[in-house]
């Protein structure tokens, strides 16, 4: 009797050890380019999760962002995305960036083939040096440079020595980075020791670093020369990874001629945009005629006039340019017919702000 039971138990151990085995999977090939290098090390899986772990390094002279939570799985008709987290990296700095996604309908655990979109990427670069005026270091004292807020918090003088505690704000959009280097700047009225080097600021953050000035009678002011910057950033398009399981077969060929249609059809399907130098262009010509009171839409409908195409998810970037809604709809309504991808162009309407907006948008799109 014993020995029966030893061997129903050992046969069930067996069975769940089968049950449990988890798939294992190719690490994929590294992604290089000017600005940035991203090299796999782990792919993995779970009963309720997968795992890919990168590390991404920055090649180029700018900063790169990772918006963790934009990178996503596709699989089975569904998708899933990584856990939130968001980076920014220096020239020459990496990051080990850890992924997990947490499998739910329709994504099944232990696929063979899965598709990694590494969305979330962003690479922002100096647009333009903030010119300002000196900054005079008093109790309370505060000025505003362009985008950038400047305020002591703390201002003490002693026998020997002024302290200053100065905070910095950043009010740009979403769009931009504001960036100080303190190594640029000069204190008048004495010798001054700045321990921080500076930083790079988020939209709507700041950056506080203390003065320790041995006064010389005069008063007492900062000269930022060229230390503010402007950062513009632009989104990294990386192409979609097919992992696979080491035990992964690819299906084999057939001389099906609608098989060969279909997958004509789907190759077709990558839309056909602006370059990120012509990209980069239309938004700060945008941007400057915005400024200067201009028709910035019937400037924008004269840039793709000539470049004849742009895709969806450029659109809704440059969207994000104009400050008013109805301008916002207005760009989308004259970008339609240069759109390579109309299919996707219902991506437009949540864009919107306003409910009027987005029914009228649908409302054009129905119609064409």
């Amino acid at each position: 009797m014993k020995k029966i039971i030893y061997s129903i138990l050992m046969l069930f151990a067996a069975g769940s050890n089968l049950y449990s085995q988890k798939t294992t999977y190719n690490i994929p090939k590294p992604i290089n380019t000017d600005q940035l290098n991203v090299s796999f090390q782990k792919v993995a899986v779970s009963s309720t999760s997968y795992y890919v772990n990168f590390k991404a390094v920055n090649n180029g002279n700018g900063i790169l962002l990772i918006d963790r939570a934009q990178i996503n799985l596709e699989q089975n008709n569904g998708q899933i995305n990584a856990n939130s987290d968001k980076y920014h990296l220096k020239t020459g700095k990496n990051k080990t960036v850890y992924c997990q996604f947490r499998i739910k309908a329709p994504v099944k655990t232990n696929a063979e083939k899965l598709t990694l979109n590494m969305d979330g990427f962003g690479y922002a670069q100096t647009e333009k040096t903030i010119k300002a005026e000196d900054f005079v270091l008093a109790e309370k004292a505060s000025a505003a440079f362009g985008d950038f807020a400047f305020k002591i918090m703390e201002y003490n003088t002693y026998p020997d020595r002024i302290y200053a505690n100065v905070k910095c704000t950043y009010n740009g959009n979403a769009s931009t980075l504001g960036k100080i280097d303190l190594s640029k700047i000069n204190i008048k009225g004495g010798k001054a020791e700045i321990v921080k080097k500076g930083d790079i600021i988020l939209p709507g953050k700041s950056y506080s670093f203390s003065i320790n000035i041995a006064p010389n009678g005069e008063e007492t002011a900062i000269v930022f020369n060229d230390a503010l910057e402007l950062m513009r950033i632009n989104k990294v398009q990386l192409e979609p990874i097919v992992i696979t399981s080491t035990n992964y077969v690819e299906p084999a060929k057939t001389e099906d001629k609608e098989v060969a249609k279909k997958a004509e059809a789907k190759a077709n399907t990558v839309p056909a945009e602006l370059s990120y130098t012509d990209l980069h262009a239309l938004k700060k010509d945008i941007e400057t005629e915005m400024k200067n009171g201009g028709k910035a839409v019937e400037m924008a409908h004269e840039f793709l006039m000539e470049k004849q195409h742009i895709s969806t998810a450029q659109v809704i970037d440059l969207m994000s340019v104009f400050s008013l809604d109805g301008s916002k709809l207005k760009f989308a309504k004259m970008a339609y017919p240069f759109t390579s991808d109309k299919q996707k162009f219902h991506l437009v309407v949540p864009k919107l702000s306003y409910v009027k907006n987005k029914q009228a948008l649908e409302e054009f799109l129905e119609q064409q």
